[in-house]
Formats: structure tokens, C-alpha cells, sequence
């Protein structure tokens, strides 16, 4: 899988599911709260960011100009595993795909809040034009369209 949008005319993109993504800090680094968090609001603290160039940090600088704040940026990584150690170091706050952080929000390492306006990256299976599926990957393919489908209508039906 990776992160859309990709382009190329010898590709074949298969677009599969949204992944929200949410802001992270350490616990007691932002002040205790519910509901969603701002781009004003998380551009208060020092952020550690994914890698400039790369299409997860153009959506991210793309959702903090629209939410019209003024980004602190502490450290860009291209490493997702190194941001949430820095973050859990109470070092910066970051924003990082939710399906990311399940296990660091699980064992409290790692506060995660909803964004607002709401963020995601687009995931998709990436394949050249030229190589048919062989029927293994054909398998995989429809195993993961149905998997998306299940998180999708799972989503939808979140109050």
C-alpha cells in the first residue's frame, strides 16, 4: 500500500481506504482535552514532522496553511517509528496517520486527538500497467478491497 496521490501513466492505482490521521503527543504535554484539536491550537507547541517532499507532509503543511497557522517546526524525519519515540519523549507533537499509533495510544505511551477540519491520507495498491495480477496477488488484492470496504461501512457508522 501507499500514500495517494501517485502518478504515472505505466501504473495502475487502486485506490482502497481513508486513514484519518490525528495529532499525537506525549501524555501531560497538551493540556488535558476532549474532542478535536486546531492547526492554530497544535502549531502552539514545537512539531516534529515527516520529511519535507514527501506526499505525507504536503497534506500536512497543506491542512496547517488552511487552518492558517504558523507551523514551529522542531525536526522533519522520514522515519514514522522515530517521530513517535520523540513524541513519546515529550520532545514536540506531531501529526501521524491514526492506524499508526494504536498500540503507543493502547500502552498510554502516546495521547492522540482527532483534527478539525478532519485530515486523512488516501492509501491505495500501486501496480505497473504492464504485469497482469498473477492469481496470488489476485487474491490480495480482493482480500484488501474487502478489508476496505468492512472499515469503510465500520467509519460510516461511527456516530
Amino acid at each position: 500500500m501507499a500514500t495517494l496521490p501517485v502518478r504515472g501513466h505505466a501504473l495502475t492505482i487502486t485506490p482502497l481506504l481513508l486513514d484519518p490521521m490525528v495529532a499525537i503527543a506525549a501524555p501531560g504535554v497538551v493540556p488535558r482535552r476532549r474532542g478535536a484539536i486546531s492547526a492554530v491550537e497544535l502549531a502552539a507547541h514545537p512539531l516534529i514532522l515527516y520529511e519535507r517532499g514527501g506526499t505525507i507532509r504536503r497534506v500536512i503543511d497543506e491542512w496547517l496553511r488552511r487552518g492558517g497557522a504558523t507551523a514551529r517546526v522542531a525536526m522533519d524525519l522520514g522515519n514514522g517509528e522515530a517521530i513517535k519515540k520523540l513524541v513519546a519523549a515529550g520532545r514536540g507533537v506531531s501529526i501521524t496517520p491514526a492506524m499508526s499509533i494504536r498500540v503507543e495510544v493502547r500502552t498510554r505511551e502516546l495521547v492522540a486527538w482527532p483534527l478539525t477540519p478532519l485530515l486523512g491520507q488516501r492509501l491505495g495498491v500501486i501496480r505497473r500497467r504492464d504485469r497482469p495480477p498473477s492469481p496470488a496477488l489476485r487474491v490480495v488484492l480482493d482480500g484488501l478491497a474487502e478489508l476496505a470496504a468492512t472499515l469503510e461501512r465500520r467509519q460510516r457508522a461511527r456516530p
